[in-house]
């Protein structure tokens, strides 16, 4: 690359200065060599299913190698074609050859060794044999580029074997340079040039082109070595030169002076193969030279894949094959393998239709498409820069900073109605970047979006575990965490959840995220990051911090305040579980500090989370269990009390709460007496509180959380709802067992006045209760109350369990299932308002008791006769069957309101009759007492003369009634439920 013209300003002299200080330093290399061979140093190929094949090439044995070869193909994106307009040989692959003789691998080294001095390679290079080609008369491909096809691949190398032949020259181009090597004339010969130089090979005018292509890689991974730098020609010009320019920055740095420079490299790299080893000849030279300057002077190199993108009109062209162009020159998609073809997106200039000149740009955007550092790790990927930006601090003087790079076309659109003909055309260079280590921040982070921040942020979680780049990776952390995030106060809402979407991180990414800032204590980082992952992590931070308090370095009161607050925007259960993660239950292994801070911070905070907001059953067993761990009697007394007698009216919240203190009473936990004494009378306000037709089950709603999701609820009521339900209800949520555990305290504790005053609220209330919660509440607790009147050996003839039984049974039966419809079936139904022959034989269907007309009718006929339907609103289906001449119509009767109450009340009733038969029937006599017979058999709920139901409680009970059909729930019959043996 030339070095430029000269600029007259101090800022332009110095950058001309660092310019023509790398340009000086020269590579000994060139981009493409040609040497002939002796004769002696190729041997005869044995080719599988052919035999050793000698030189030259004979004939016969052409043909025979054909016969086992396969069309070359050429690749379009994706895609492989095989076109012999584009390219037209024979390949073998290296599987049906063997090359075995020891001169080969002679030869092959000497090769490698005239690669390596020719390309100015300083690494040892290794060739991987790839394919044979056969091009006979015609053969040729068209201009194209590699791609790496191995790991550190950087060129390709050809042996071209004895073979007579004219015509099929190898011509290469580089920039500006053109070689051209004619293998006719020197055979065997050996040629060899890096990936990106554009090469094709020229009609062959007879005779047959016989090769074997090579493809060519580092043997082992280069390591810098600053000595050779320092010795390398231009050094100390370049350190002048630089130190020069950070000079001028540090005087001028209130002018808003660049930060960075750009330089452009001589060949252009691919984003899979950039990097300080993977750089070629003069590159390498000069930015090897540069990183060892840079490394001295507290700046930091990188290298990046650099793009133009224009869009604009241009004429059409017909292209049979419909190629698009891409990388190289005037290139388009196709794909090259060396100077074979395979499946890879490699690039070759087209034919005739491959490229379309503008008539006008629309659009113009330039771009990094991969930013790396020296060693080849990814640090950006597609961000876009200003043009303008560029060509100031480019240190190269170009009008236009593209005019030499390598260009292709892609997505032509051809003609698209009455829309114009538009192409896209793209450059690509690659480029190093000088940026001030100061800077380097700044730079990487420049118009960054919160999204990408956090797609780059794991990247560098990675190196914070290498002693090497901890520093600034945690720096760069930081201050990517800071833009990742728009508010460095945690919310009480999750952006993503509230929204619809999902976390950004995986938990995976978020826990180590915070090991890595916890294990480098950076407290202020975690306590942000603690909210930032509230909606990712859980036991697991928990648990991280029980472990990292355990060492002698951690310091807990700097991340104590971060936990609180998120435990703060839980429910309470769901702080137990946490606490326990944090804090186990077993006392011995508790750390003081720790167990401080929950007696006097979060179980006060819990405290009052329960005295406001939604608290659940869930919450008042947790809250309790809660005080248990961390305090004594005296707390219950003085704060947990209070805090329940407050929240009387929330029957499941107070009546878990209660039914967990006492279960530690009766544990010894807390002091017996006193416990009673306090929970006796407690427990008399909630159930005069009670409110029985308010209270539900989760099973009860229709809300899912897919629903709530799209109202935009908090992260925490969404996960509440799969264990809770919906939250404008969950406060109101009980489970039958409750409900049952209540009157079980009563008994044990011989509270005789609190079953009286349940059974009242229950029996008095009864016909208020919703219809949906009689399934799932109210049956379920009649047989939570046999079993627990059971287990305490009372008797389930006692009145007053009686009267609840029978008082919900009556009422469910009344209520869900009611009487049964006395009307007769009738299809008849109102005719439609016109008087033409066709709807006077419509009319005559409607009126009668028919359910399926069908009419055969022209179209216009038939759309007169849909238009009254569906005018006279008749509930009727009509569709038109479109089969013979001319097509029916076909009229069908929906149920009129009679008859489908008929059938829903049928459903009702089989459900009822379900619901009744799962009880041990003697069970259910003893509870039911003289109402048995009216209950079960439901007889006064039919119409007189309902034979249908009659017949249906006839077949499901057997003689004595006191056994059952088998109930099934999910495929296997129901268990705990005593039923009398058939005999």
């Amino acid at each position: 690359m030339a070095a430029p013209a000269s600029r007259g300003d101090a800022a332009d002299k110095i950058k001309n200065g660092l310019c023509e200080a790398l340009e000086s330093i020269q590579a000994a290399g060139t981009f493409a060599a040609f040497s002939r061979m002796k004769d002696s140093s190729v041997k005869p190929i044995f080719v599988r299913d052919v035999g050793p094949v000698g030189f030259p090439l004979q004939e016969s044995t052409a043909r025979q190698l054909i016969e086992k070869a396969h069309q070359a193909p050429y690749g379009k994106g994706n895609e492989t074609f095989v076109d012999t307009s584009v390219r037209n040989t024979w390949e073998l692959d290296a599987a049906q050859l063997e090359l075995s003789d020891h001169q080969w691998t002679k030869t092959i080294d000497a090769a490698c060794k005239w690669v390596a001095q020719h390309l100015a390679i300083t690494a040892p290079v290794a060739a991987e044999l790839y394919k044979m080609l056969i091009y006979e008369k015609g053969a040729m491909f068209k201009a194209h580029t590699d791609t790496e096809k191995i790991p550190g691949m950087f060129g390709t190398l050809v042996i071209c074997l004895p073979s007579e032949h004219q015509g099929g020259d190898l011509v290469l181009k580089h920039r500006d340079v053109t070689k051209v090597f004619k293998t006719s004339e020197t055979q065997p010969s050996m040629s060899c040039w890096y990936s990106d130089v554009s090469h094709e090979v020229f009609p062959v005018t007879s005779g047959r082109r016989w090769v074997l292509t090579y493809n060519l890689a580092i043997s082992h991974p280069l390591h810098n070595r600053p000595s050779a730098a320092l010795n390398a020609p231009g050094y100390s010009e370049v350190r002048k030169a630089l130190r020069a320019w950070l000079e001028f920055r540090g005087r001028n740095s209130s002018d808003s002076q660049p930060n960075n420079l750009y330089y452009l490299l001589d060949h252009t790299y691919t984003e899979a193969n950039i990097s300080l080893q993977g750089l070629k000849g003069v590159d390498r030279s000069r930015m090897q030279c540069l990183k060892d300057v840079c490394d001295d002077q507290y700046v930091t190199l990188l290298l990046g894949v650099l793009e133009k993108e224009e869009i604009g009109s241009c004429e059409a062209t017909y292209d049979p094959y419909d190629r698009g162009n891409y990388y190289g020159h005037r290139r388009s998609y196709f794909d090259d393998e060396g100077e074979d073809e395979d499946e890879d997106d490699d690039n070759s200039e087209g034919g005739d239709c491959d490229w379309h000149s503008f008539d006008d740009v629309f659009e113009t955007d330039v771009s990094i498409k991969k930013l790396v550092n020296p060693a080849g790790h990814t640090l950006r990927s597609d961000f876009k820069i200003d043009m303008d930006n560029l060509e100031e601090q480019l240190i190269q003087n170009y009008e236009d900073p593209f005019e030499t790079a390598d260009c292709g076309e892609r997505d032509y659109s051809g003609f698209t109605g009455n829309e114009g003909v538009s192409a896209t055309h793209w450059y690509r260079m690659t480029i190093a970047i000088i940026v001030p280590n100061d800077a380097v921040d700044q730079f990487l982070t420049e118009g960054i979006t919160r999204s990408a921040a956090q797609d780059l942020l794991p990247r560098y979680l990675t190196q914070c575990s290498d002693p090497k780049t901890r520093d600034s990776a945690m720096k760069m952390v930081d201050h990517l965490a800071k833009l990742a995030w728009s508010s460095d106060k945690p919310t009480t809402h999750s952006y993503s959840y509230m929204y619809g979407g999902e976390p950004k991180f995986s938990p995976e990414i978020a826990m180590q995220f915070l090991e890595i800032v916890l294990r480098h204590r950076e407290y202020e980082l975690f306590s942000k990051a603690v909210g930032w992952f509230r909606t990712q992590v859980g036991t697991r931070l928990f648990t991280l911090v029980r472990t990292a308090a355990a060492g002698d370095s951690f310091d807990f009161t700097q991340a104590k305040d971060s936990l609180l607050q998120n435990l703060s925007i839980r429910p309470v259960a769901d702080r137990m579980q946490l606490l326990t993660a944090l804090s186990p239950l077993d006392g011995d292994t508790r750390s003081p500090q720790i167990r401080d801070w929950v007696a006097n911070e979060v179980v006060p905070s819990a405290m009052k989370a329960c005295l406001g907001g939604n608290v659940i059953a869930a919450d008042g067993r947790a809250i309790v269990t809660m005080v248990r761990e961390y305090h004594d009697l005296d707390y219950v007394k003085a704060r947990l009390i209070p805090v329940i007698e407050k929240r009387v009216s929330l029957t499941p919240f107070a009546l878990a709460a209660l039914l967990r203190f006492t279960s530690f009473a009766a544990e010894g936990i807390f002091e017996m007496p006193v416990s009673l004494e306090l929970c006796k009378p407690l427990l008399k306000s909630v159930v005069n509180a009670m409110d029985v037709t308010t209270i539900r089950t989760k099973d009860g709603t229709a809300v899912t959380p897919t629903t709530m999701k799209a109202q935009r609820y908090d992260y925490y009521q969404v996960q509440a709802y799969a264990r809770d339900g919906p939250p404008q209800n969950r406060q109101l949520f009980i489970s039958p067992g409750l409900l049952a555990e209540c009157f079980a305290l009563s008994i044990q504790f011989d509270w005789d006045d609190l079953p009286m005053l349940l059974s009242f609220k229950i029996v008095s209330q009864v016909d208020a209760i919703p219809l949906t919660e009689f399934r799932h509440l109210w049956i379920p607790f009649i047989r939570e109350l046999i079993s627990t009147l059971n287990a305490n050996n009372v008797s389930l003839s006692t009145p007053q369990y009686q009267e609840i039984a029978r008082a919900i049974l009556e009422a469910y039966l009344d209520r869900h299932v009611g009487k049964e419809p006395s009307g007769q079936v009738n299809y008849r139904q109102s005719p439609v308002r016109c008087s033409c022959a066709d709807c006077r034989l419509l009319n005559g269907f409607l009126q009668s008791n028919e359910r399926t007309w069908r009419f055969p009718a022209g179209k216009g006929r038939r759309q007169h006769l849909h238009n009254m339907l569906d005018s006279a609103g008749s509930g009727c289906s009509h569709v038109t069957e479109r089969y013979g001449n001319p097509h029916t119509l076909v009229v069908k009767k929906g149920l009129d309101a009679g008859t489908r109450a008929k059938k829903e009340w049928n459903d009702r009733f089989a459900q009822a009759w379900d619901d009744i038969t799962k009880f041990d029937q003697e069970q259910l006599k003893m509870l039911l007492g003289g109402e048995y017979d009216k209950i079960t058999s439901m007889r006064h709920l039919r119409f007189p003369g309902g034979a249908q139901a009659q017949q249906r409680v006839a077949s499901s009970r057997h003689g004595d009634g006191s056994s059952m059909r088998p109930i099934l729930i999910n495929g296997s019959p129901v268990t705990g439920v005593k039923r009398r043996a058939e005999g």
